[in-house]
């Protein structure tokens, strides 16, 4: 049996949710099945390390966000390949990969991985990025909403709800090694080993809220001096992030590792995680820290609801607010037992969602969609 040639279209230009997501899929299809392949639209690390894992990989750079000149060479490469079914991830790929692939008639999947209007700084930004994506959204045969809250945000764009379907991301366990003795990883860090450490990963962005957690990080550092406040990640806020810890006294208090690769070796040495997000498509950090038993306080956005029910798996608090923040980690760092709870609890959830469960439903809507383009060819001959 021939296997069916799926080519997965994104950015590249850095390694954030999204890439990691893709990554574990394409690890994960059936090689018998599927050949997946990989087309990059940016310069960046990505691009190296999907070929460092063995999957082959393109990368046609657009010169800038509107760049409809790269549709051509996509066409090309589709034919190439012969692809059967073209994935799209993020606003980049939506426009080319979706125009490529609707003139080569070929079907298309999009996977909704975030709210668009929350990944920009500028409204205006925002705005033309989901004009983009709501110009092309006719040339996409099936949606993947990565959580019930991103599927009510494509229905809200006027997507048919017979075309998006909720596939939950899954937390690859097989990626972590085995850690690190946690006092080595603490000198790494420069972290006491006598006191506690609450911390918030993810890339350093307006969206994923680290300024509120830095502000509620003040507010625990005045009640309790010796508290420690990791802030992993890399991105654009960072230099912004590192003047606020600046102004508001935190000092040495204040960890800033930049991208740590091996998330695995942190989350022994964390007393509290907070996930402080303006908006969250699922949250897998969120699985992570369930995975390892850590306890969790985070914002009641986005699909972090559908993780964490307030008080039975972690906390929840609004976003955008600090001193809510602050106090359901001191609620956390005074209870131990209830953190205890909490942590249990979340280790019984995370089981829930499995990266090979989400791989089978996506090889099922490949298959589907190869069966109804086979069926549609052969009733127009």
């Amino acid at each position: 049996m021939t296997s069916i040639r799926v080519l997965h279209v994104i950015g590249g230009g850095e390694i954030g949710g999204a890439e990691e997501h893709l990554l574990t899929l394409m690890g994960l299809l059936d090689r018998e099945a599927f050949s997946p392949s990989l087309l990059c639209l940016c310069h960046g690390p990505f691009a190296a390390v999907a070929r460092g894992r063995g999957i082959p990989t393109r990368e046609i750079p657009m010169r800038h966000k509107l760049d409809l000149a790269v549709v051509g060479p996509i066409r090309q490469l589709l034919r190439e390949q012969n692809i059967d079914v073209v994935h799209t991830h993020g606003v980049r790929a939506n426009l080319v990969a979706r125009l490529a692939a609707h003139r080569e008639e070929l079907p298309v999947v999009t996977t909704l991985h975030s709210v668009l209007r929350y990944d920009y700084h500028s409204r205006l930004e925002a705005w033309v990025a989901r004009a983009i994506t709501r110009f092309t959204n006719r040339y996409t045969d099936r949606f993947i909403a990565i959580s019930a809250a991103i599927r009510e945000d494509a229905l809200a764009m006027g997507i048919p709800a017979e075309r998006v379907q909720v596939i939950y991301n899954g937390l690859d366990v097989s990626r972590f090694r085995p850690p690190r003795p946690p006092a080595e990883v603490r000198r790494e860090l420069s972290l006491r080993e006598e006191d506690p450490v609450v911390a918030v990963i993810g890339r350093l962005h307006p969206v994923k809220g680290q300024r509120y957690f830095l502000q509620a990080a003040s507010r625990l550092h005045a009640a309790r001096p010796g508290l420690q406040f990791l802030l992993v990640g890399e991105g654009p806020a960072r230099a912004e992030l590192q003047e606020l810890a600046e102004f508001l006294g935190l000092g040495d208090s204040v960890t800033m590792p930049g991208y740590f690769p091996h998330v695995e070796e942190l989350y022994p040495l964390i007393d509290v995680l907070c996930v402080p997000s303006v908006m969250e498509g699922l949250g897998l950090v969120v699985l992570e820290a369930m995975h390892f038993g850590t306890p969790v306080v985070a914002t009641a956005v986005g699909g972090i609801p559908e993780l964490i029910t307030d008080q039975r798996e972690g906390l929840l608090v609004p976003p955008r607010d600090s001193e809510a923040l602050a106090a359901a980690v001191a609620r956390l760092l005074d209870d131990r037992e209830l953190a205890r709870r909490l942590a249990e609890a979340g280790r019984q959830r995370v089981r829930e969602f499995t990266v090979e469960s989400m791989a089978r439903q996506v090889e099922a809507l490949y298959r589907q969609l190869v069966r109804q383009q086979w069926r549609e060819k052969r009733a127009e001959a």
